[in-house]
């Protein structure tokens, strides 16, 4: 991992509600881990002890959101200029929150006049684009991030 890749880490860390994270890529591997809140202590007293009464069960609202635990990674099938819609000053095919299908277009490899789509793999959202539009990219670097 590169110092770019652990920062991203990182802040999708500290943007989620995830108290611990371990990602493991390569022999090499990164752990984030919340600091636990502080303990409330009581006094205890002479007095005999009551049975305590259960917790009542209580359901929490699943949260809405991306789900950075399922993190796609799309990468570049080729080396080129990274497009993220299909014409200059067009509007982008995607953005940060968009919900794709498998087989949408993400964005536009373009190398020597020969223009890629890339797809997306499976259904989900959108949940980093990483390159620039109009910058040149490498085969294998990421372009979207998918939850």
């Amino acid at each position: 991992m590169n110092i770019k890749q652990i920062k991203e880490i990182i802040k999708l860390f500290e943007d989620s509600a995830l108290s611990e994270l371990e990602v493991n890529e390569g022999g090499e591997s990164i752990r984030l881990k919340r600091k636990a809140d502080p303990v409330v202590t009581q006094a205890v007293s002479d007095a005999p002890a009551q049975p305590a009464a259960p917790a009542p069960q209580v359901k929490l609202p699943q949260e809405e959101g991306l789900d950075f635990n399922r993190v796609i990674e799309v990468t570049s099938p080729v080396v080129g200029v990274f497009y993220e819609a299909p014409e200059p000053g067009g509007v982008p095919f995607v953005k940060v929150g968009d919900h794709v299908q498998r087989g949408d277009v993400l964005c536009l490899i373009e190398v020597m006049k020969q223009v890629t789509e890339v797809t997306a793999p499976q259904n989900g959202q959108v949940a980093d684009i990483c390159v620039s539009n109009g910058n040149v990219v490498e085969y294998g670097q990421t372009l979207v991030k998918l939850c």
